[in-house]
């Protein structure tokens, strides 16, 4: 198998300009880095484009593992300054795999969901990542994302989510107002988590289809999307801490309000 040592070479190239948005979407592909995810993506059955691997990774007992379960055309074998070139983190343990996109329908996700976390504007790749791997660990749950949030394909969003990314189905809003009428439309109760509210979770009854909406980190759920809300809803602190990080506050808020149908 040849072994690419220039770092112009064009499948070098192709992952680098994954780095960028407009070039995932134009590709409809993103990667992923390290031999946790990529065993992961391929255990959840991801469209795999191709892996590239180091040479020094090559000989590894896991990455071998992991070739195994591969088309031998789709294994691109590099050397390891090339790798490094095209790797977005020092800890890429000397793999990556270009995935080809799988989009979630939004009529599938809206209709066989019953649980939606609607995310207005989240704008830091930390957040939206660790937000995808609460939606898996307390879901099944569907994720809305409103105009303005980062890239849920964003290498920082990717690696955030744990892998929780091939198991959360993603969908995304054109206007706010109308996605939220929809969902009204099919039974979900809408509830905006605020800085300032009323009601607390031990003021909302069971439901049986509910949309929670995590606010942008500096500026939290949009007016227009609480004036159309059904409920707003604040966690009740006792500390002197005024707000909390935008994921720490998702992941309050998804588990008390997971709860809610499970009653």
């Amino acid at each position: 198998m040849d072994i690419i040592k220039s770092k112009d070479n064009n499948k070098i190239k192709y992952v680098r300009n994954l780095n960028l948005k407009k070039f995932r979407d134009e590709e409809n592909a993103f990667f992923i880095e390290g031999i946790k995810f990529v065993d992961e993506a391929i255990n959840e059955g991801a469209d795999i484009n191709f892996l590239l691997v180091s040479e020094e990774a090559h000989n590894k007992n896991e990455v071998k593992n992991i070739i195994d379960f591969i088309d031998e055309k789709k294994i691109v074998l590099c050397s390891d300054r090339v790798f490094g070139s095209a790797a977005d983190t020092v800890s890429a343990q000397g793999i990556l795999a270009v995935i080809n996109k799988n989009i979630a329908d939004k009529n599938d996700v809206i209709n066989n969901c019953n649980f939606i976390i609607m995310c207005d504007r989240i704008q830091d790749p930390g957040n939206l990542g660790t937000i995808v791997r609460i939606a898996d660990a307390f879901g099944p749950a569907g994720l809305l994302l409103t105009r303005g949030c980062v890239d849920i394909f964003n290498p920082k969003v990717v690696r955030a989510s744990a892998g929780a990314i091939f198991r959360v189905p993603v969908i995304h809003a054109e206007n706010d107002i109308e996605i939220i009428k929809t969902l009204q439309d099919k039974g979900f109760y809408i509830v905006s988590t605020v800085v300032q509210s009323e009601f607390s979770f031990d003021d909302m009854g069971k439901r049986d289809k509910i949309c929670i909406v995590i606010g942008n980190e500096g500026h939290g759920v949009s007016q227009e999307i609480i004036d159309n809300s059904d409920m707003t809803i604040t966690i009740k602190m006792t500390g002197r801490a005024e707000s909390l990080n935008a994921s720490v506050a998702a992941g309050i808020s998804i588990y008390e309000i997971r709860k809610k149908l499970l009653k």
